[in-house]
């Protein structure tokens, strides 16, 4: 890469205590050879490595953030630990590089911390934490790289006091609420540039095949949510209009995909992907191996005029995907330090039985049809939970404005969340 400025240089001390100067050019180079959240580590070096380092951050690239299965014991702070890790720079072993311990808000006690189940990602950085404790209807946002934290009220009073499900929206600062039986579904989001979050209340589609609380894959593009059930159904919400929700005519997608299946033949639909790329609905499906590992993926394109799933067998351009549960995205390889095109990256806990407890993650080739690595996150079992994320960080970046039972804290501040 060349250098921003070649004139440019960074002012040290030689061994003797006076004043060297290095070309902006070896800066450079030296920073690259660490990711691009790491090196924020060294923004307040000096102006020159502070621009080369801004301009890096500018362009967020995959991270993983990762949960640990211990929380804080009596004595400590009353918040979850995690880490984050990026992708091998050179791509030359299979072990994710730790960058940093994830910044993670104090909680009012140790049993709410211990209720924080980690949900998903969101495109402004954030990981979401849905609070599983009964009574509760907020979802906890975290920026894990700057510690900022928002409350945010998902849903409302629920009738029937079970607990709806919350799930975060691929490509989208959205959730998609599904409440136990017929008590409906309903939407929060946000688009780019705005600071309150809308919520809409939609009726049950007369085509509904089974429970409202069945959803789990969620996408968006062009306006539109687009949500899988549990028999493989599709349904579309649109939000140019009044939202409203209606059945695609679209055949299951258990047609052409067969699912994992756990104990009693329940089909694990949520342990595949949602996600757009290139303005299309991708359907991402493990395949087990004869060690009820993952072995390999099936993959699908969403074609609504054609009323159809359409088996993809090579990505457009140089397309790699990153897929984990409620956090799925595509990327340019080529702009991806570490990254290898007409790749899967994955994070599962699929293994012995449908789950041997341990957080892993791995590589497909699509080209080569083959799993090219799999690996526990970090020590395997101190990580319980892990999502793909795109780190926010930067110049005037400030966490998103709270609702009104909300409160945040200055971006890099730890701060308390209010009792929901």
């Amino acid at each position: 890469m060349a250098p921003t400025n070649p004139a440019a240089k960074t002012a040290v001390q030689n061994a003797d205590g006076e004043a060297a100067d290095i070309p902006l050019h070896l800066t450079e180079k030296v920073l690259h050879r660490i990711s691009p959240l790491e090196s924020a580590r060294f923004l307040t070096v000096c102006k020159s490595w502070a621009s080369t380092i801004f301009s890096r951050l500018a362009r967020p690239i995959p991270h993983l953030f990762a949960l640990q299965a211990s929380a804080a014991q009596a004595g400590e702070a009353p918040r979850r630990r995690g880490a984050i890790f990026s992708l091998p720079i050179d791509g030359s072993n299979n072990e994710l590089d730790p960058v940093m311990p994830a910044k993670l808000p104090v909680m009012p006690s140790h049993a709410y911390a211990n209720h924080m189940r980690l949900s998903g990602a969101l495109p402004s950085g954030c990981v979401s934490f849905a609070m599983d404790a009964v009574g509760s209807n907020h979802a906890v946002l975290v920026n894990p790289v700057t510690g900022a934290a928002q409350s945010v009220e998902v849903h409302g009073t629920t009738p029937s006091g079970a607990p709806p499900k919350v799930r975060a929206v691929a490509g989208a600062e959205a959730f998609l609420v599904s409440e136990f039986g017929d008590e409906g579904v309903s939407i929060r989001w946000r688009r780019d540039g705005e600071q309150q979050w809308r919520a809409r209340k939609l009726p049950i589609p007369h085509k509904f095949s089974f429970s409202s609380d069945a959803f789990d894959l969620v996408a968006y593009t062009d306006f539109a949510f687009y949500a899988m059930e549990y028999f493989g159904f599709t349904f579309v919400v649109s939000t140019r209009a009044p939202p409203h929700m209606a059945r695609l005519d679209v055949p299951s997608i258990l047609e052409q995909y067969t699912p994992i299946c756990g104990p009693a033949g329940f089909r694990f639909l949520q342990s595949c992907y949602m996600l757009v790329s290139e303005g299309e609905v991708l359907f991402v499906g493990p395949v087990l191996d004869g060690n009820k590992a993952v072995g390999g993926f099936e993959m699908f394109r969403l074609d609504v005029q054609g009323g159809r799933w359409v088996k993809v067998e090579r990505l457009a351009g140089d397309r790699a995907l990153f897929v984990s549960e409620q956090s799925s995205f595509s990327v340019r390889a080529s702009e991806t330090p570490g990254c290898r095109s007409n790749c899967i990256y994955f994070v599962t806990e699929l293994g012995d039985k449908c789950s041997n407890g341990i957080c892993n993650w791995g590589v497909y080739s699509m080209e080569e049809d083959k799993v090219l690595f799999q690996s526990s996150v970090g020590s395997p079992g101190k990580y319980i939970d892990a999502r793909w994320f795109l780190p926010r960080v930067g110049p005037g970046l400030t966490s998103p404005a709270p609702s009104a039972s909300a409160t945040t804290s200055s971006a890099g501040q730890k701060r308390k969340i209010p009792d929901a």
